[in-house]
């Protein structure tokens, strides 16, 4: 892909709502792309999960089921540079799978990112129940939703920021801190330029926002990014330039 086509492309905020029913499955995706190899086809990806199980699913339907949901939420499309990058930042550093699971989820599922509102600004510590969860989602799509499905949304979003790492415990959840190693910042950086943000623009998006940065640490969070040769960045004055050299981007 060349910058032009990054540039041109029609990255967007998806509108699923693959959350209101179940979790994003982070374990079945370390699974899956443990299992298929980096070059796979988009079938092959659907032959790994439907036709040979390897996640294990009782019956065929609930392969497909399984198929259905990881492709939504994560695309498993080669052709779609969102994926291409999940899967080069991926085999770098096993220990930032999380939030780099997490970051492409938040973009696909907007009941995710309404959320992520009700633990953004949380302190580290804070108790964070389903309701608070529940609350958030009901704000932005109360009107669309049934009471059943509302709930549904603040258990099931309270499973996937504990599989991100946002929160912990089990019944009693809690606001934890999250580490985001240079492998996640870059992937959120290289996100951004596919938006349409350029410098010190690609972390100026929601997604971003999950990587809990300091503020005015965007600029040492790809300075660490850099030093692990993950992307390039030339700083000049008040310019500053992010590339993506292994990915085909310049910003």
């Amino acid at each position: 892909m060349t910058s032009s086509d990054a540039a041109d492309s029609d990255f967007a905020l998806g509108k699923l709502r693959t959350t209101a029913s179940h979790t994003i499955s982070i374990p079945h995706l370390v699974e899956l792309l443990h299992a298929v190899p980096k070059d796979a086809s988009a079938e092959q990806y659907r032959e790994a999960v439907v036709d040979s199980n390897i996640l294990g699913r009782p019956t065929h339907a609930g392969r497909q089921r399984s198929f259905r949901h990881l492709r939504e939420l994560y695309l498993l499309d080669p052709a779609r540079p969102e994926f291409t990058a999940l899967r080069h930042f991926w085999d770098i550093d096993p220990s930032s799978h999380p939030l780099l699971a997490g970051l492409l989820a938040f973009i696909r599922d907007e009941v995710l990112r309404a959320s992520f509102t009700a633990i953004a600004d949380l302190p580290v510590g804070s108790g964070v129940t389903s309701a608070d969860l529940t609350a958030a989602v009901a704000a932005q799509f109360g009107n669309e939703m049934s009471e059943s499905t509302l709930g549904k949304t603040g258990r099931n979003t309270g499973a996937c920021w504990t599989q991100t790492g946002h929160l912990a415990g089990r019944s009693k959840k809690v606001r934890t801190e999250v580490e985001a190693r240079p492998a996640a910042i870059a992937y959120a950086a290289y996100l951004g330029y596919l938006a349409g943000g350029r410098g010190l623009g690609v972390f100026d998006n929601p997604w971003s926002k999950i990587l809990g940065l300091a503020p005015g640490r965007t600029l040492e969070a790809l300075r660490d990014a850099h030093t692990q040769g993950l992307l390039d960045l030339l700083v000049a004055g008040n310019v500053v330039d992010v590339s993506f050299p292994a990915l085909g981007g310049a910003a």
